[in-house]
């Protein structure tokens, strides 16, 4: 969550013509970059000296500006606090301050906040930054060493000058097009717009940032903005969707070009406006088709009649039994803690079935432009395995050495979500949304797999939420109109007649309708649905 600075300026800051010490350049977000001396890769800040040699022992390091004086470098270990003139020095932020003096006790979000350089007055700020949302391995630095503007930098210049490395164009395909989009719901902005995948069939990732989409008759139409690489990067073998709908404030990924339902060709242009790196030419097509590479990249082209955005063209669907993310605690202060005894962030996943459900290969992700954002990891079944009628819990943390339930992402307590995803990684199987909770208070079902959600001072932390004290009931259906029973395994009553869609649990649409007033869900198969009204109002159906 990105902290806002607003204390921060009641304090005294070195800035200036006589500033000597820079936070020249940091990671939140290492995923292959360099490692520390023990193998690991975390969290890094490096620090400009543009004077005389200093030692740092006893400045402060903090991602608090309530708390500047969080950490203090030690002074046991001048090898790594001394820094020489006009040269850099790195701090590894990484909560493992047994590790050595330049090992810190908190890290970095690669959601974005901020970092403070404090005195050794604990409040004499010497130099600070407030980062945006980091995408692996792609740091935020100076220009140039000590210079006043920041940017993004694909070539990490880790205790080296500060320097872009321009990559080049990369090899990249536009893989499946879906001009007349009926079919597969934007869940963040509740809509369906015409949509284009993007294939990186490299062995590394690559941010598309700056790079062109556009027609045959424009191909330099829109181009990638460059200050959010989080959504323009495409990891290896991985996929990135481009919504068609020049509704730029709805993301990044919602690009400045439209496709014609008769048919075109669309462009994808590398960032010097000149290397064509895919063409591709689309017929008119169906609503609620897609058309696309018969594999990834290949030459052969198909029309899918189940679309497969953001997943491969080759996809094996995998079904979920039914599984309810049951209750999460975005800012946890004094609930419970960790194996390492810290109190983060948490996700409940509930089993409501009379088997065990091994969840190796689900994902969990923060973010509905990034299904696959973290994998849950399939090296030991046991414990990631729910017992029936059971709980388990997963971390967020973004702190993964801690064990197999910690994810690389933390949870925000403004406008945030959570989703669960099958090992196909397009198969939605549970989400939830909330905004604004207060510190220790959760937001779950009002029982375990139930429809209604509240919040709970009393949080309940792998059991039942019907032992939780509930505060304030916050529904999320809060249309004036009411369906029920809900969940059903028949007839579905509306308390006012209402036009809508329902979509299934992989965002495929499965029926249209004005308005009625019920639904016979007896002749569908049990699952999840969802249903979007012409008010706007989403709401999920369970087909028992």
């Amino acid at each position: 969550m990105l902290r806002l600075l607003l204390p921060a300026l009641l304090l005294v800051s070195l800035a200036g013509s006589s500033q000597t010490l820079f936070i020249n350049e940091i990671i939140a977000n290492n995923d292959t970059g360099e490692m520390d001396d023990f193998f690991q890769r975390e969290d890094w800040v490096e620090i400009y000296n543009a004077g005389g040699v200093i030692n740092l022992a006893g400045y402060y390091l903090s991602d608090n500006p309530d708390t500047l004086n969080l950490w203090q470098i030690p002074s046991n270990d001048p090898t790594v606090t001394f820094v020489t003139p006009n040269n850099h020095i790195i701090f590894w932020l990484d909560r493992d301050p047994e590790q050595g003096a330049n090992h810190a006790t908190f890290s970095l979000s690669a959601d974005g906040e901020s970092l403070f350089l404090v005195a050794p007055d604990g409040v004499t700020i010497v130099d600070s930054v407030t980062f945006p949302a980091m995408a692996p391995d792609i740091s935020y630095g100076r220009t140039c060493d000590g210079c006043p503007d920041w940017q993004y930098f694909n070539h990490v210049t880790f205790d080296d000058p500060n320097s872009e490395i321009d990559p080049g164009p990369q090899v990249l395909f536009i893989n499946e097009v879906a001009s007349v989009n009926t079919s597969y719901l934007d869940f963040l902005n509740n809509d369906t717009d015409p949509w284009l995948e993007i294939y990186n069939p490299n062995p590394f990732q690559v941010n598309m940032s700056g790079y062109y989409l556009g027609t045959a008759d424009n191909p330099l139409q829109w181009q990638i903005p460059a200050n959010d690489p989080q959504s323009a990067v495409i990891p290896p073998d991985g996929f990135r969707l481009f919504w068609c709908d020049s509704e730029f404030a709805e993301g990044t990924l919602h690009a400045g070009i439209s496709l014609s339902p008769a048919g075109g060709t669309v462009v994808l242009t590398a960032a010097d406006g000149t290397t064509t790196t895919s063409t591709y030419s689309y017929p008119a097509l169906s609503a609620g088709t897609s058309y696309g590479r018969q594999n990834d990249g290949a030459a052969q082209s198909v029309v899918f009649n189940q679309p497969t955005p953001r997943a491969s063209n080759a996809l094996i669907f995998v079904p979920s039994p039914p599984l309810f993310i049951n209750e999460v605690l975005a800012a946890n202060v004094t609930d419970i803690t960790d194996e390492a005894g810290e109190h983060e962030d948490w996700i409940e996943l509930f089993n409501p079935n009379d088997v065990p459900v091994n969840l190796a290969g689900y994902y969990l992700t923060d973010n509905p432009e990034l299904p696959t954002k973290w994998a849950i990891p399939n090296s030991f079944p046991a414990q990631v395995t729910i017992a029936p009628g059971s709980w388990m819990l997963f971390w967020a943390d973004e702190n993964q050495t801690e064990g197999l339930r910690h994810t690389n992402f933390r949870l925000s307590n403004n406008l945030e979500m959570v989703a669960l995803y099958s090992p196909d990684g397009l198969t939605l199987v549970d989400y939830i949304t909330w905004q604004g909770l207060d510190s220790d208070t959760s937001y779950g079902r009002i029982s375990d797999g139930a429809a209604q959600w509240v919040q709970f001072t009393g949080t309940t932390p792998d059991a039942s939420n019907s032992g939780g004290t509930v505060e304030v009931e916050v529904i999320r259906n809060k249309a004036e109109w009411k369906a029920w029973p809900n969940p059903s395994a028949a007839v579905v009553h509306f308390s006012l007649q209402i036009a809508f869609r329902i979509y299934d649990s992989n965002g495929r649409l499965v029926m249209t309708s004005g308005p009625i007033s019920q639904i016979d869900l007896s002749a569908w198969p049990s699952g999840l649905y969802y249903l979007r009204a012409e008010d706007g109002t989403l709401i999920k159906l369970i087909r028992e």
